[in-house]
This record gives structure tokens, C-alpha cells and sequence, in this order.
């Protein structure tokens, strides 16, 4: 019933991201195995959008370790225990509270010897910055923990790199890369482990960095963000982007800075609009006040699977009091092909 219940909910996190993102671009999904233990390690750069990308962009099933600041009461607790979040407790949440992540490893390790697969923002936290910070042991300890207890267990990571057009705007694009898989077994020595755990994590840091934008040079990076911006650069082309960086560095005059055509579909866009006006003056309202804007797409994601059908809905049994269903039935699919070319047409101001 657990799986059923975590399979219906994927598909409708699903739904959600389609209404959400223009365009979800995902690449190598054959070097994602099957089965066997496995450990999921992305860059973090975009709050909850980022760990439910990984499990409904691929077919496993996947444990998440999050911040157990979330879990916050008995119903939120269930609720996110049911979707196989794992929470993880920080020197931030208090001292004793780190005991408790002994349970939490200790149930990782159990996932992983029966060839589960976790989900892991190796970072410690998330940044809208395009580059990769450094990893935290904690993985490395996961794995480590696990072989000592299951010596003979061969445990894969899989890197997962995000990139996305634009954080906080709407509809944002991303292109979703898997790596080639890691056999971590090769970098931990069980007997004697390093307890720096440096060879995995470079190792993993690397991978990354070859999947995403990663902007090393931290001195300059305002300037060189501000003048992909400025050349209105597609972040989800990573090929593309990468040259840039390098063209920008080596001779920014050569250049060219893209124009952009006028969108013959904007009158469409206002009505989808005027459609939807009461869920979008909660939305005004709801981002003013959030602190962090890491969690903006969180908080419009929330909007567009809870309050945007509901109030279809509601409007729809309007339309059905005053008319018939039949007329009823057209106004929700009329909602929905609105919502769906609103969406993968609209642009992305940054």
C-alpha cells in the first residue's frame, strides 16, 4: 500500500512539474542502474524542486534525506515519511538532535543493503550561485558505515547535475543530467578509512562539476553571470553555456547578444490569467513574504498542485450550477489547454 500510495504521488508531483517548468530535459538515463544499491548526489540550487526532480525523472524508488526542520508536526511527519523522506539533523537544530542521526544512518544502511537507492544534496545546503560548493563527509560516511556492516554490498553513485534557466521565475526550464555511475567500493577502504574521505569526494566534486555550470573563478562571478545574462545564454545547454564561459574569459568581443522576437501568443497568456486571478493574488501575496527566495519555486509549485485546481474546480461546479455538465466539462479542459500552452510558451525574463 506504502509503494501504491509513493507511485500515485510521483506521478502527480509529475503533473505538477509539467505545469511548472517550460521544459524538463533529461540526459543519460542508461547510466542509471536498475538495481543494486545505489546513492543519487546532486548539486542543490533550487530547494524541493531539486529532490523531486531526480524521483520523477527516473524509475526507481527513492529514499531522501531532508533537513528535519521540515518535519514539523505529527502530520506534516507522516506525510513526508510516507513519500520516503529521511530526516537529517544539523548542529543548528541542537546538539542532542545529532544523536539521531545514528537511527537515520542506520536506516541508510538497511536501504542500501536491500539495493535501495537515496537521494543525497552532498553540499549541506542549497545556493542559487551556478557552481559547485564543497561536499560534506556525510555520504562518504553513509557508504563507509554501510560496507563495514555489509563488507561484500557494492554500493553505486550515480551524480546528478541541475541547470536551470532561471531559479525564481516563471515557467523556468532545466536540463537534468545523470552520470556515469561510481563504484564507491574502490574509494573506501573499509579497514582503514580515511576519515577526510578526500578521494571520494574530489572524485564526486569532479563529476559534478563536469554536469553542470560551474563558474571556479568566485571573484569574478558576478561579472561573468551578469554578462551570460546579458547574451540572454540558455543555462540548460550545458555544451553551449561551457563555451561561453570560455569565450567570455578569453575575448568578450566577439560576442553576439540575441534578440528577442515578439510572442504572438501573449494575448493567450492574459487570459490564462484573467483565469486564473484570485490563485495568482494569493501568490502575490504568499512571495512577499517569503525570507528565503531559494524556496520561491517551492512555494509556487505547492500553489499549482493545491490551490490552481482546486480553484478550477470550484469554478467549474459554478459554471455546472448555472449551466450543465457538459458546459462544466469544457471549462476544465479549457483550463488545462490554456495552462499547458501558457506555460510552454511564456518567456523567462531574468
Amino acid at each position: 500500500m506504502k509503494n501504491l500510495w509513493y507511485y500515485i504521488m510521483r506521478v502527480y508531483l509529475k503533473i505538477g512539474l509539467f505545469f511548472l517548468h517550460k521544459k524538463i530535459t533529461v540526459t543519460g538515463k542508461e547510466n542509471i542502474p536498475k538495481k543494486g544499491a545505489v546513492l543519487f548526489i546532486a548539486n542543490h540550487q533550487n530547494a524541493l524542486i531539486d529532490a523531486i526532480l531526480i524521483p520523477t525523472t527516473n524509475k526507481r524508488e527513492i529514499h531522501f534525506l531532508t533537513r528535519a526542520s521540515a518535519f514539523n508536526g505529527i502530520l506534516i511527519t507522516r506525510f513526508l515519511s510516507s513519500l520516503n523522506m529521511i530526516p537529517v539533523y544539523r548542529i543548528r537544530d541542537g546538539i542532542r538532535t545529532i544523536e539521531k542521526n545514528i537511527a537515520i544512518f542506520n536506516q541508510c544502511f538497511e536501504i542500501l543493503k536491500n539495493e535501495g537507492a537515496i537521494e543525497i544534496f552532498a553540499e549541506g545546503n542549497h545556493d542559487l550561485k551556478r557552481q559547485i560548493r564543497p561536499l560534506k563527509k556525510g555520504f562518504a560516511r553513509i557508504i563507509l558505515g554501510t560496507l563495514q556492516k555489509y563488507p561484500d554490498l557494492k554500493i553505486q553513485i550515480v551524480p546528478v547535475g541541475f541547470n536551470y534557466d532561471s531559479h525564481l521565475n516563471f515557467p523556468s526550464s532545466v536540463s537534468i543530467h545523470y552520470g556515469k555511475p561510481i563504484l564507491a567500493n574502490k574509494y573506501i577502504n573499509v579497514e582503514n578509512p580515511d576519515v577526510r574521505f578526500s578521494k571520494i569526494i574530489n572524485e564526486v566534486s569532479l563529476a559534478l562539476k563536469k554536469l553542470t555550470l560551474h563558474i571556479e573563478d568566485s571573484t569574478n562571478y558576478d561579472e561573468v553571470i551578469t554578462k551570460l545574462n546579458v547574451l540572454k545564454v540558455d543555462y540548460t545547454n550545458l555544451d553551449e553555456v561551457n563555451k561561453l564561459v570560455k569565450n567570455i574569459e578569453v575575448n568578450p568581443s566577439q560576442l553576439i547578444i540575441k534578440e528577442n522576437n515578439f510572442n504572438w501568443l501573449t494575448p493567450i497568456h492574459l487570459l490564462t490569467k484573467l483565469n486564473s486571478i484570485f490563485p495568482l493574488l494569493i501568490w502575490r501575496y504568499l512571495k512577499s513574504s517569503i525570507n528565503d527566495i531559494v524556496f520561491t519555486n517551492t512555494y509556487r509549485f505547492a500553489l499549482i498542485i493545491t490551490l490552481f485546481p482546486l480553484f478550477y474546480l470550484i469554478q467549474a461546479g459554478i459554471v455546472y450550477y448555472i449551466f450543465n455538465l457538459k458546459y462544466a466539462l469544457i471549462y476544465l479542459v479549457s483550463c488545462v489547454i490554456l495552462g499547458v500552452i501558457s506555460t510552454k510558451t511564456m518567456r523567462v525574463n531574468l
